[in-house]
């Protein structure tokens, strides 16, 4: 078996196989395939292994079932198969491996090695698999037969990591997805994987050659969700939208280019005002800085008043200084002293009255004071009494507590009675402000409460509430544990009832999941009956176009109704068994029409042949022989003349004679022989002389068959052919016998020298423009007989072919359309589905069974 690489352009940033290796696996000892650009080309004879290692590589490296290892879906390989067929050992090893390669945008080659290894025992019957992904290239950083013998597992958990060493297939497609793929989602590379698993039957190339690739895709790849189809429908709305918007845009910038063809001379204008705006300004700007000159000499001159206005400053400021010294020497006067102390008196008089005033405000607040103290102490005792009385109402319903209880109100002691009496009484004081105004203050009567009996009896309460503690503490604990035992009842009754609930719930969903998978089967049983029979039709339909039996295909959709509806896969099957009755007869179909094929291009190329035989007859108005291929050297007008047109038979020469004389010239190169004007003929292809007129020979010659005639431009007189034809003996009978060197005979016979030969027509041809007349015509009409019948067999070889070609195309076109199956496949999806449900919902209600058969034991407990 040999492996051709093809070239084929690809992405070289992603993932592209590279290599891929078979050892110790099956029949193959060692073996390295190379890929060309993620391309290879297996060719060997059958037998060779080529689809055993398909099988064994992809796609059983990148999904890890071997339950598929068999391309055509019947189980026949198995890894045990595989490891032991043919093997006497008890044990082996083997390894299977492919690489991919990718370069970056850097230019760095990337590098992923995918393999297992398979280790197989023939005692316990059993292959197990061995998964790893690494980055290492096999052959180069890792050897799978260091020293002739297979890896150990061991051995290969150390050079790759035992991370990256698996025995799980689930584990082993994650990791090829995510690091080969770059796919995080299970169910895209489920999906990815069907499309390769279905692409690589052995009867995928006949589907597609049969244009039958739309309804392997739409059976393979998944249903798009509504929700995008909802999305692209929407973007097709959306282009639309775009379009309008587009075509307004488009008008707009029509009617921008428009309104700015005519706003080019608005802006020149306004330009042009600008401009003149500008000259104005710096006139303006000449005449401002004019003003400025102006106003730098009038600011000289205000500079000069500035100094004047400074001095009189200064003289001001001496004048002030002198007033403050008269000022001082005036405050330093005896008079201005007495006036001083006056003032203080005052001051002093003023500040008794404050005193005095402040005094009256202390003493009517420290009466106030006094009547707030007294207020809040017979408040407070209102209070305490208030509280007491709380207390003894308490300590009553206590006591009624602990009767209910069946503890002792001694327990409990007596309460502290409350008793107020008064401690100072009603009075009223006669106050003198400072300015002899009088003021009447009266006090309230003061209760107060006995503090030191209360305080003597509520500690003793207090000590025999204490004791009371341990008794109250055991109560309160045997309370709380049965308040927790009565709670974790309830709680368990509630969650008995709420799973009981949960439960009934769960049952009531099982028992409509239940309802609805039978209500799926039975959809999916209609749908089976529907296509069975389109099926049947169909195969009735391609049964009246071949006449080949389908009992194959109708032996499919029978089944026996205990089985249940039609299998998911029957239609791959059906397609698969309609293929199978129909190839061999459009094998068969196809070999007749290769033929009939052959036929019609054989017959539109004799057809073709006629014609062109027929267009050279008509453009020959002059018939002449077929040139002999040896005959290569040039012939002008002028120089002469082949012989044939130079002669003409002699009138009493009879018909067979002629036809044997124009037949031994034509053999013995005479008749097309180029007689030159000066009497020779040479040799068409040596240009050498053929013929040289010599003495005339004794006896007959030639001239009393033929004689000279005119030929046109040509330049040979009848004498010159005279002495040719005298040169040629004629016998009637052999040439061999005849007298000279040179002779020809009427029944076809000539001789040349010492060559000789004999040659036979049915009438002349040539010689004589009434026979090149006659043969032109007599060809013309055979030309148009031979087309007429080349013609007729045409078509009619053409009408066969087409009629053939029709009915295989029919029958190719109903072969390639059976009956839609995906109203089945769906309805078998919602079934699964339904039925997973109706699974799920007994499951649940089950455990919820359990669960509230738990709580009620523990609510009984």
């Amino acid at each position: 078996m040999t492996t051709t690489p093809t070239p084929t352009p690809v992405s070289r940033h992603r993932y592209r196989l590279h290599r891929a290796g078979i050892r110790n696996v099956w029949q193959y000892d060692e073996q390295e395939f190379t890929f060309g650009d993620g391309r290879l080309l297996l060719r060997g004879k059958n037998g060779a292994g080529k689809s055993k290692a398909l099988e064994m590589l992809l796609p059983y490296l990148l999904d890890g079932d071997a339950r598929a290892l068999d391309a055509t879906g019947t189980g026949r390989t198995t890894l045990l198969w595989l490891m032991l067929d043919g093997f006497e050992q008890t044990n082996r090893l083997g390894y299977l491996w492919v690489e991919f390669e990718r370069t970056d945008e850097e230019g760095v080659d990337h590098h992923l090695t995918l393999g297992a290894a398979v280790r197989a025992s023939r005692s316990t019957r059993t292959a197990k698999p061995f998964f790893f992904v690494t980055p290492l290239r096999v052959g180069e950083d890792l050897h799978l037969a260091p020293a002739g013998q297979p890896l150990s597992l061991d051995q290969l958990k150390t050079l790759v990591g035992a991370d990256n060493v698996t025995d799980r297939a689930v584990e082993h497609r994650a990791r090829v997805a995510r690091e080969l793929f770059g796919l995080t989602d299970p169910a895209r590379y489920r999906n990815l994987l069907h499309l390769l698993h279905r692409l690589r039957r052995p009867t995928i190339g006949d589907r597609i050659d049969s244009g039958g690739l739309v309804s392997v895709l739409a059976e393979t790849l998944p249903a798009l969700d509504d929700e995008i189809v909802e999305k692209v429908a929407r973007n097709l709305d959306d282009l639309d939208a775009v379009r309008a918007d587009l075509g307004r845009l488009e008008r707009t910038d029509q009617a921008l280019r428009t309104f700015l063809t005519g706003y080019r001379g608005y802006l020149q204008g306004a330009l042009r005002r600008r401009a003149d705006r500008a000259s104005a300004e710096l006139d303006r700007l000449a005449e401002c800085r004019k003003a400025a000159g102006d106003a730098a000499r009038n600011a000289e001159a205000l500079r000069g008043r500035e100094a004047e206005v400074a001095a009189r400053v200064e003289t001001l400021v001496g004048e002030r200084t002198a007033a403050e010294t008269d000022l001082a020497a005036l405050h330093a006067s005896s008079g201005y002293r007495s006036l001083e102390e006056l003032a203080d008196k005052r001051a002093t008089i003023t500040a008794l009255h404050n005193a005095a005033a402040t005094a009256f405000k202390s003493l009517r607040q420290a009466h106030g004071n006094q009547e707030e103290a007294g207020r809040r102490l017979t408040a407070e005792a209102g209070r305490l009494g208030e509280e007491l009385v709380e207390l003894s109402t308490a300590h009553g319903e206590l006591v009624r507590e602990a009767e209910r209880a069946g503890l002792a109100p001694v327990h409990l002691g007596d309460p502290v009675a409350p008793t107020a009496a008064p401690v100072a009484p009603a009075t009223t004081a006669e106050l003198t402000a400072p300015e002899g105004d009088f003021h009447l203050v009266r006090h309230t009567e003061v209760l107060a409460v006995d503090t030191e009996a209360c305080a003597t009896a509520l500690p003793a309460w207090d000590a025999q509430l204490d004791a009371a503690q341990p008794v109250i503490r055991n109560r309160s604990r045997t309370v709380t544990e049965l308040r927790a035992l009565i709670e974790e009842s309830d709680r368990a009754r509630r969650e008995a009832q709420e799973a009981d609930a949960a439960r009934e719930r769960l049952e009531e969903q099982a028992d409509h999941a239940r309802v609805q998978a039978d209500r799926r089967r039975q959809e999916t049983a209609r749908e089976g009956e529907a296509y069975a029979d389109a099926v049947a039709a169909w195969s009735e339909r391609l049964r009246g176009l071949i006449g080949v039996s389908l009992d194959a295909v109708l032996a499919l959709i029978a089944p026996d109704p205990a089985d249940g509806p039609l299998p998911a896969q029957t239609p791959d099957e059906v397609a698969d068994a309609a293929r199978s009755a129909v190839d061999p007869w459009l094998a068969e179909l196809g070999e007749e029409r290769d033929a009939l094929a052959i036929t019609v291009r054989e017959l539109t190329g004799e057809r073709d042949r006629l014609r062109r035989d027929r267009a050279e007859w008509e453009r020959r108005t002059d018939p002449e022989p077929p040139p002999p291929p040896h005959r290569a050297a040039p012939r002008s007008p002028g120089t002469g003349a082949p012989l044939y047109r130079l002669v003409d038979f002699a009138d009493d020469l009879a018909q067979e004679a002629r036809a044997g004389l124009e037949a031994a010239l034509e053999a013995s190169g005479l008749l097309d022989a180029w007689v030159r004007a000066d009497g020779t003929v040479l040799h068409p292809a040596t240009r050498d002389t053929l013929l040289v007129p010599g003495a005339p020979v004794a006896g007959t010659t030639l001239a009393r068959a033929l004689r000279p005639v005119a030929g046109p431009d040509s330049g040979v007189t009848a004498e010159q052919m005279e002495r040719v034809l005298g040169a040629v003996a004629l016998v009637a009978g052999d040439a061999a016998g005849g007298p000279g060197d040179t002779a020809v005979g009427t029944d076809g016979s000539w001789r040349l020298g010492i060559t000789r030969g004999r040659h036979a027509k049915r009438a002349a041809e040539y010689v004589g423009a009434e026979v090149r007349a006659e043969t032109r015509r007599r060809a013309l009409a055979e030309l148009d007989e031979q087309l007429a019948v080349t013609q007729g067999q045409l078509t009619q070889q053409e009408h066969s072919l087409r009629v053939l070609t029709e009915h295989r195309d029919r029958v190719a076109d109903t072969l390639r359309r059976p009956p839609p199956a995906r109203r089945l496949t769906d309805a078998w999806a919602r079934t699964a589905e339904a039925e997973h449900t109706a699974e799920t919902l007994a499951g649940q209600a089950a455990a919820a069974t359990r669960e509230a058969e738990q709580a009620r034991a523990r609510a009984v407990t």
